[in-house]
């Protein structure tokens, strides 16, 4: 056989090999919405669409107390139109009313009220809320008393009795507001400064959170007659302004649910040249690179100011193909003989700092990253997790939830030491908090790169 015969028998034999892998990598969005992005999880638990409201049959609402209140005459007519049930607290036991939206059950139960039922237990109550699996209304002063067989009853002003429920709740991702709103009460002659709290907990992404009615009081937060207060550490959210991938490169965009998945279609050697500024071989150019990623801000919550960010990036590339069977037959490849492995390249991409102080999350890329790029798949598939580094709690005034204790000298702290301890706890906030700290997603489909 002459060398001429085997060089053109070598040369069909290489480009028949590399014709099957001039295939590129194929992404199917569904695939990765359902099985890669977050499968199983969500942002938070779900709450049954039912709401239960808990009256506290205590001084605090007594006719003659409740008749003054400009704030429950607003909320009253429609407790009936966004609560199913009812319950009366009655010291440590519950009545239970089933509510319609056909009739006046609220305001009937209400106009039978015509005595004082003392010692409620308000932190039995709070714990039966944040333990359930739907929304609830509480209209109580928050004077709790804790009573068993073994010890005597005693008050809990100044405890922060509310300090544990309240975490489990904010820690499932929910949100409590808390309306206050201070009145007069006369008690053993004398008149005190009180709260009436009406606390709602909810969750903000169901279809139809009880904080509809909040509209009510609209006028009363204007002119001071009462304070509104929300809790939550699933409020961080980000937004953009504007196209997010660069102008000098061609690109697709598509917003998912919960991320964004962007194919960019340049060569990498594009991206070397018109984002980071580098010529072939790594060498700068003299300008100054541009930013990969850029008008994506986020928002900062109620109670929490982001102090830093992170981004966290991972090749998905053979995650991807190990699950997606058909992109691995395209590419001529058995998905199951693929390692399911996803690869830690953080380090290939950098978060602007000064950029951060305005919010704004601006990626630039940085040479490693084509340490961890491959040829071998037809593309590569990138994850971008922007990861809650560090925050500060917003600083909220304590006394707006305190009041003169009857039954002991000083403030009562119970509700506003709880809302501190709560907001601090280490699985809610939300840097340390499992499915608060990455606050968006991206992924990046991209040309493959030889090394």
């Amino acid at each position: 056989m002459n060398r001429h015969y085997i060089s053109a028998i070598f040369a069909l034999l290489t480009f028949g090999f590399s014709g099957c892998n001039t295939k590129s990598l194929e992404i199917d969005t569904q695939i990765l919405q359902e099985k890669i992005y977050d499968p199983g999880a969500t942002k938070y638990e779900g709450l049954r669409q039912s709401t239960v409201l808990y009256f506290d049959q205590s001084t605090c609402m007594m006719k003659l107390y409740r008749d003054a209140s400009r704030v429950f005459i607003a909320l009253r007519p429609q407790l009936g139109q966004y609560c199913d049930t009812m319950q009366l607290m009655q010291g440590s036991k519950l009545e239970t009313i089933a509510l319609s939206r056909g009739s006046n059950r609220v305001s009937e139960a209400l106009e039978r009220i015509d005595s004082d039922v003392p010692f409620t237990d308000i932190r039995g109550v709070i714990f039966r809320i944040c333990n359930d699996d739907q929304q609830a209304v509480l209209i109580t002063d928050c004077e709790s008393w804790f009573d068993t067989e073994q010890q005597s009853r005693r008050n809990l002003d100044f405890e922060a009795y509310m300090s544990e429920p309240f975490r489990n709740w904010l820690r499932r991702g929910h949100s409590i507001y808390i309306i206050v709103e201070p009145y007069q009460e006369r008690w053993q002659g004398r008149m005190f400064d009180k709260k009436r709290f009406y606390f709602l907990f909810t969750n903000d992404y169901m279809a139809a959170p009880i904080t509809h009615f909040l509209s009510e009081i609209e006028p009363f937060l204007r002119d001071g007659t009462c304070k509104l207060f929300k809790m939550t550490n699933a409020d961080i959210s980000t937004k953009r302004e504007g196209e997010m991938v660069d102008g000098n490169l061609d690109f697709e965009f598509t917003n998912l649910n919960g991320f964004d998945y962007i194919e960019i279609d340049n060569k990498w050697s594009d991206i070397r040249k018109y984002i980071m500024m580098l010529e072939k071989y790594g060498e700068p150019t003299g300008d100054e690179p541009v930013p990969l990623i850029r008008n994506l801000f986020f928002n900062e919550g109620n109670n929490y100011n982001v102090t830093d960010v992170t981004i966290e990036a991972t090749n998905m590339t053979e995650k991807y193909l190990s699950i997606d069977c058909d992109a691995a037959s395209n590419l001529k490849l058995d998905c199951e003989d693929i390692k399911p492995k996803a690869v830690n390249m953080s380090e290939g991409f950098l978060l602007d700092k000064n950029a951060l102080q305005k919010r704004e999350l601006k990626v630039f890329l940085t040479d490693k990253i084509f340490d961890y790029l491959t040829d071998d798949f037809g593309g590569n598939l990138i994850r971008l997790d922007f990861v809650i580094k560090d925050v500060e709690i917003k600083p909220f005034q304590p006394d707006m939830f305190t009041w003169q204790s009857l039954f002991g000298n000083g403030e009562a702290i119970c509700v506003s030491q709880s809302i501190v301890n709560a907001l601090r706890d280490t699985e809610v906030v939300p840097h340390r908090a499992a499915n608060r700290r990455v606050i968006h997603t991206i992924f990046l489909k991209t040309e493959k790169y030889k090394q």
